[in-house]
Order: structure tokens, then sequence, then C-alpha cells
């Protein structure tokens, strides 16, 4: 498997270890060659497009073009250089598009350390990728890769899930079919956050262990992924039990899953008096003010991160967040995009 890849596959899967099901029906993740497409359940897409595998060090980038669903809706597009060489010397000069070696003018300034095209580059760009032209930037120290291969695909499946194709806002096929046929955006689904009488957890005393370890100990060990164990019964407990009070009735209880060489995750149960545990997570790394957070990393140099969220509702911790950065490419420590697969906007509990 690449190792780009092996981000999108083998780490958004270790996030989604949850009891309930964490994407929903309407998110796609797809990928071609070098081009990755991500459509969140809002029909959001978002493309990003890399350079090859064999990119030398610190030359590589990768551009992300945003599309909201609906009809005549504008893309928006980033460009992100490798600055994990040296970020400093890289980001006080402005960087050019080129296209079949020729430069196309400066890129400007985004947020976040990205840059941007403007309308006449973007135009050009999307006619070097229908037309396999070279596509690459330059600054004042280097000239960075970039590929467009497999972007026809990703592009064209983007149209696909907006119901663009044959339509003339279409970015590959296109026709005279009404923009009014175009799929509308779904709205974000709503979450009410309840409000929690502990913002962060502590550890459990030893009357707490003694209570609720017996009861939670059979779940945990028997907790299983394509028929594997999870949990390492080595590993539960070795850093401790830790308890949060949600309200008088629910409480939070966690405790260390698994470890690996670079990640680790705990297991999150809600408890209460009159209903059997409810498993929130088997991933977290985290909880504050009614939030149980999840963070991996796709490789030891943390360049590609993948993120969830549970938000405590009053009775359950809702999945409110799937995300990850992208690919493993060697572009910026800590990852380069925001690519959410799953969006729900939560309404703050009243002060």
């Amino acid at each position: 498997m690449r190792l780009k890849r092996f981000f999108a596959v083998a780490l958004c899967s270790a996030v989604s270890m949850v009891a309930q099901a964490a994407q929903p029906a309407q998110s796609v993740d797809f990928s071609h060659k070098d081009w990755d497409l991500v459509c969140d359940n809002t029909l959001t897409c978002r493309a990003a497009g890399y350079s090859p595998d064999e990119t030398p060090g610190g030359t590589g980038s990768t551009v992300l073009l945003i599309r909201e669903a609906g009809p005549s809706t504008p893309v928006t597009n980033r460009v992100m250089l490798a600055d994990t060489e040296d970020a400093e010397n890289q980001k006080q000069t402005v960087p050019v598009l080129l296209l079949n070696g020729k430069s196309q003018g400066n890129l400007q300034p985004a947020v976040d350390g990205s840059w941007q095209m403007s309308a006449p580059q973007y135009a050009a760009f999307l006619n070097a990728l229908r037309h396999d032209q070279t596509i690459g930037f330059r600054n004042s120290q280097r000239t960075f890769i970039f590929s467009g291969e497999g972007a026809t695909a990703a592009l064209l499946k983007m149209d696909d899930v907006q119901g663009r194709v044959g339509t003339p806002g279409a970015l590959i096929k296109k026709g005279n079919l009404a923009e009014s046929s175009v799929k509308a955006a779904i709205p974000a689904p709503q979450v009410e956050q309840a409000a929690v009488l502990d913002n962060d957890d502590r550890p459990m005393n030893k009357a707490e262990i003694a209570r609720y370890k017996p009861v939670l100990m059979p779940l945990i060990l028997a907790l299983k992924q394509d028929g594997e164990s999870v949990c390492s019964e080595e590993v539960v407990g070795s850093m401790g039990w830790w308890i949060t009070r949600l309200d008088e009735q629910h409480t939070l209880i966690n405790t260390t899953c698994w470890q690996a060489a670079y990640n680790m995750g705990d297991v999150y149960y809600v408890v209460s008096q009159d209903a059997a545990p409810q498993l929130v997570t088997y991933s977290g790394t985290g909880y504050e003010k009614g939030v149980v957070s999840s963070s991996s990393a796709g490789r030891g140099i943390a360049d590609c991160v993948s993120s969830a969220d549970w938000t405590w509702d009053g009775q359950h911790f809702v999945q409110t967040k799937v995300t990850n950065t992208g690919r493993c490419a060697y572009i910026r420590l800590g990852g380069t995009w925001d690519l959410p697969t799953l969006i729900r906007k939560v309404i703050a509990p009243a002060p």
C-alpha cells in the first residue's frame, strides 16, 4: 500500500472505532492516482491533488479545490507548498504558478500559510489539468512539483456527487442541462450540547475503581473490530482510570485501551444507575467541557492527522465531527488541509 494512502485507508478507519456508525451515507471518500476527493454530509466536496510519491523532500506541493453544493456555486482554490525543510525562508517569498514551465504570475496569500490562484490563473490551471500539461510552483528557493494524474477522475466524481455532470458548471463533462438540476446543499444536522457538571476528568479513587472496574472490564475486553480484540488486557488500566460527572444521572469513565508506535486510544463509557453502560469510542484522546475527542497521526512525523469529536446532548455522546488533514505527503507537520466527512452544527448550552 502506498504510504500516502495509508493515512486515508488505515488512519481514518481507526478514528471510526465507535459503537455507532461514524460516517453518514452521503459522505464520499474517493482516490485515483495523485488526487483524492472527500465530500461531507452537506454535499460540500473537497478535491486535493499532490506531488507524486517519489518527489524529493521539501519540493512537494498540494492544491485543494473546494465547492459547496447548489447551482452555480464557485470553486475555491488553495495551494500549499512543502514547508518542512526551511519554512521561514519559504514564507518570505511569493511563489508563482508554472504551466509547461512558464510563469503565470504570482500567487496571492491566503489563510493558514497557504496561497491562492487568481481567477485567470485558476482557469489556466484547470485547463492544464484537462490537457495533461506540466504544473508546478516556484519561489526564490526552489521549484515545487505537482501532479495532475488522477485529477480528471476526482473532479468528475465531484461533479457526479453534486449532480453537475452535463451542466454548464461542470468541471469535466459540461453540457446544456439546467443549473437548477444540480443538487442543493444539505443542511448540517444540529446537536444541542448539554451542560455538564465537570469540565475535565480526574483520576478515580480506590472506591470508584472498585465500583466501576468490575462492571466495565469485561465489556472492554470483549470489544472487537473485524473479529479482532481492540483493547489489550495488558494496556487497559495501565495509565489509571478517569472519571467525569456529566450530570446527576450520568458519569463518563475512561481508561487506556490500546497503544501503538506513535498513537494510543482510550475507551470511554457513559454509566448510569438505570441503563447499561454506553460505549462512546475506543480511540479517544481527550475530554473537555462535554466533548470527547480523538486525534491520531498517520506516521511519526505527524504530517497527516485524523480527528473526531463526540458531543454530550444530555443522553448520549453524538459524533459531531470526523475529519482528516489529507495524505501523508511531507507538506506540513501537523497536517495540511481540513477534509471533513461528517459535520454537525453544535448548539452550545445556554450560559
